[in-house]
């Protein structure tokens, strides 16, 4: 379970830029304060001696628990006496200290021996932000899948309503987020279009994400482009493509069925599914066709593969885009 190389080199580059710019601004500050409040300089010597003496008695394994405690008093002063200096000459108390995006690990990425939270959160965004529909993932969430656009009246034909069983699919795939593994299924989401399938595909993206797996999603057409640019490109390797859909700790393919399907790829994604299934990590896919569809258009071994390998999820319900924009 790790992100992909690139995002926490992306996410440290975005870290070391933060802090360089807190480091300028700092080093602007202090030029401009002590050329205001110039008794500030021999009070800022004190403090880093008195600072030097607690760790040189620390280092050195005395106990001197007293001394460290009268001089960490005096540090608290000079601490003091230097925030009346600066609200002397009109400055905020922090003036010289809110200079980096996080107070807390002053944008070094570590706080004591542990990753400072706003690392961890850093490389989240990023890895989000290498998704191709990162646009779309930030609305996507299960919080965001409004249920009043689906019918609360039982439908015959199910016995239960549109509504309930898609609260029911929502629940499932809450659970199926927190339970996830590399033993997990696959899932292999039907229904028309307009339904929410997209939105919870990335839905389970956004929460798969924050749990700190590799995920990968795109379109089927997307996908298939990529590997039919590498196929025709005489022996040429991608290993962005290689880490993206055969090694991601899920894959999710939306929009099956709307790539134009030839022969290569009907065989591009049955050896894609198949190498993942090798390598026992399960695939996410979305499509607006019927299984006797999927079938026809792909070929019996190519849905006997998905469907032993996949759980199905059925989406039942009136076109929400279409909704929407009825609602205005």
């Amino acid at each position: 379970m790790a992100y992909k190389t690139s995002v926490y080199l992306r996410a440290k580059h975005q870290l070391d830029e933060r802090r360089r710019a807190g480091e300028a601004l700092f080093q602007q500050r202090h030029s401009e304060v002590l050329a205001a409040c110039p008794a500030l300089a021999a009070l800022e010597r004190q403090l880093a001696a008195t600072g030097a003496e607690v760790v040189k008695i620390a280092a050195r394994g005395e106990n001197a628990s007293a001394l460290i405690a009268k001089l960490s008093q005096e540090n608290l002063a000079l601490q003091k006496q230097r925030a009346a200096l600066l609200r002397q000459a009109g400055y905020p108390e922090d003036y010289l200290e809110n200079v980096y995006t996080c107070p807390v690990c002053h944008d070094t990425g570590t706080h004591g021996s542990y990753y400072c939270g706003c690392y961890l959160d850093l490389i989240r965004e990023t890895a989000k932000q290498a998704i191709p529909a990162s646009a779309m993932l930030k609305k996507c969430t299960f919080e965001s899948f409004d249920l009043s656009f689906y019918s609360d009246e039982v439908d015959p034909a199910l016995g239960i309503s549109h509504r309930r069983l898609m609260t029911n699919v929502v629940a499932f795939l809450k659970d199926y987020c927190v339970d996830f593994s590399h033993d997990s299924k696959g899932l292999l989401m039907l229904g028309k279009t307009g339904l929410g399938k997209t939105h919870l595909s990335l839905a389970v993206v956004n929460r798969l994400i924050d749990r700190g797996f590799n995920v990968y999603y795109g379109t089927a057409q997307n996908i298939l482009e990529r590997l039919q640019k590498l196929q025709f490109s005489r022996g040429a390797t991608d290993d962005e493509l290689n880490d993206d859909l055969y090694e991601s700790d899920l894959l999710v393919i939306d929009d099956l069925g709307t790539e134009m399907v030839t022969a290569f790829t009907v065989s591009a994604l049955y050896n894609l599914l198949n190498t993942r299934l090798g390598n026992g990590l399960p695939t996410v896919l979305s499509t607006n066709l019927e299984l006797s569809e999927l079938e026809r258009t792909y070929s019996q071994r190519f849905t006997s593969r998905l469907m032993g390998s996949c759980d199905v999820i059925a989406f039942y319900g009136r076109d929400v885009r279409q909704q929407k924009l009825q609602r205005g």
